[in-house]
This record gives C-alpha cells, sequence and structure tokens, in this order.
C-alpha cells in the first residue's frame, strides 16, 4: 500500500522510497516462497482421487448375455436345514427370498452356489456365479487382505494394489493387515471387494447389507441397482425389501412333524 510500481515519490525523498519498496519485495518475496512450498506439499503428498462409483460387472461378452433360465433346483433339501424346494429363475430376473429363521433362506442360496451338494434333488446352473455368504471367511492364517484380494487372480498380488484402492473400501495402510485380526465388518468389505472384482452372470446374495456402514449400504443399494445381471437376494433389511422391485420367494417354516412337501414353486410377485 506504502509502495506500487510505477508510483512517485510525493516528498522527493529518494532513500525512504527505496527502503519502503526494499520492504515490499521481500514480503513479496517471502509469500512467493510459502506459496511455493505450499504447492511443492501438495504435490508431495496429493488428495487420493475419489473412488469410482461401486459397480458389479457382468461376466458374459457384450451381446453375449445369457437367456432363458438359469439356475433351476428341484426338490433340493437338506436334512435339518432344508425342506424341499423347487426354484426356477430367469437371466435378468430380481429374486429376494425371505421367511422366518430357520427356513433354510442361507442354506438354499449356499446350495444354489455349488458351495454345499443337497441330500436330495438336482441343480442346474449357467453362467458365472458370484456368492457373497452371510458371515464373511475368518481369513488364512497369515494372509493379508491384498493377498486375500487377488487370491485366484492372475499375477502377483501387488499387480491388484491398484484395483483394490480404486473400489475406496480400505486404505493403503490396511492392506498389510491380516485378514484374521479384522472386524467383522473388514472382512465383510473384503468380501464385498472380492465379489466386486470378479464379474458374474448370477449374484446370490446373504445379507449383503450386514456389518457395513450407511453411506457403504446406499452404495451397494446402488450398484445393485445398476446391474443388469440376475440377483437372488436373502435380507432383512426393511429399507431394502421395500425398495425391492423384483419377485418374491417366501420360504415357509417347517416343523418336524411336518409332512415333507415343496416349500414353494415358481416365484410370485412382489
Amino acid at each position: 500500500r506504502r509502495v506500487a510500481p510505477g508510483r512517485a515519490m510525493k516528498d522527493g525523498n529518494k532513500m525512504a522510497y527505496d527502503r519502503a519498496a526494499g520492504r515490499v519485495q521481500q514480503s513479496v518475496a517471502g509469500r512467493i516462497r510459502n506459496a511455493e512450498e505450499r504447492l511443492r506439499r501438495l504435490l508431495a503428498d496429493p488428495v487420493p482421487q475419489p473412488p469410482e462409483p461401486l459397480r458389479f460387472t457382468l461376466a458374459s461378452p457384450k451381446g453375449g448375455s445369457l437367456h432363458g433360465t438359469v439356475l433351476e433346483a428341484t426338490g433340493v433339501t437338506v436334512t435339518g436345514r432344508l425342506a424341499p424346494t423347487d426354484v426356477t429363475v430367469k437371466a435378468g430376473e430380481r429374486l429376494l427370498i425371505t421367511g422366518p429363521n430357520g427356513t433354510g433362506k442361507s442354506t438354499l442360496l449356499t446350495v444354489l452356489a455349488g458351495r454345499l451338494a443337497p441330500d436330495t434333488g438336482q441343480v442346474t446352473r449357467r453362467g458365472r456365479i458370484g456368492h457373497l455368504p452371510q458371515e464373511p471367511a475368518p481369513g488364512r492364517p497369515g494372509e493379508t487382505v491384498l493377498q486375500a484380494f487377488a487370491r485366484g487372480l492372475p499375477g502377483h498380488p501387488d499387480e491388484h494394489t491398484e484395483t483394490l484402492l480404486a473400489l475406496g473400501l480400505f486404505t493403503p495402510d490396511r492392506l498389510t493387515a491380516r485378514v484374521t485380526d479384522l472386524s467383522t465388518g473388514q472382512r465383510q468389505r473384503l468380501a464385498l471387494a472380492r465379489l466386486l472384482s470378479r464379474p458374474s452372470d448370477v449374484l446370490l446374495l446373504d445379507e449383503p447389507t450386514n456389518h457395513l456402514s450407511p453411506s457403504l449400504i446406499e452404495d451397494v443399494e446402488q450398484a445393485l441397482a445398476d446391474y443388469p445381471g440376475t440377483i437372488l437376494l436373502v435380507s432383512h433389511d426393511r429399507r431394502l425389501r421395500t425398495r425391492w422391485t423384483g419377485t418374491h420367494l417366501p420360504l415357509p417354516l417347517h416343523s418336524p412333524a411336518d409332512p415333507p412337501g415343496n416349500a414353494n414353486g415358481e416365484p410370485t410377485p412382489a
């Protein structure tokens, strides 16, 4: 304010004018150095890019989407866990499975996923199936988050660091944490990350919003809404069930005294 380029001296005192100009130049130079230092720090440690929206992808190539029946179970039973049940699911269908505790909802999904052989009945599957169990796996001894995420993928685990971080489910410092030391919510995030990174034609989701934060639940719901494939969902989440737009398969509770019978035939509209 006291000295500016091109401003004439008011009193002809050149020495005073030069002293004031020198102070201004020092101040300006100091501000420039401070700005350059702030810029250097920002460039050295930049704010990370926001993660991409969560997205489930199809395994079928473009133009090769599945058609017709993708899952069919006929008279499948698991002793003490699942009464005789028939299910037919077509490509692109969204099926909500409900029923009281003990009706075998989780067991049915496990059978459909091929992780449990039924005692009776037959299951036919088409396409690649992605399964999210109700409770995340405890982890293998000594395995880190990154190693567990990359298990089954080609290449070295370090090659998949960027892919995992891009999901926004883990910070860089958590990638070296052992899975056995994670909380249930963090292990659920890991299971979700593995499912998101592996394309599937059919998603079998057992309580997918359990152990997740409210903001992450919204991201998962949006990812499911955008997914063009087939979804079979078990959930007690009232909000998710209220907003469900697909069909509905209720499983009745069978007591030991009940005669064997079909739990349900074709899915009924919600």
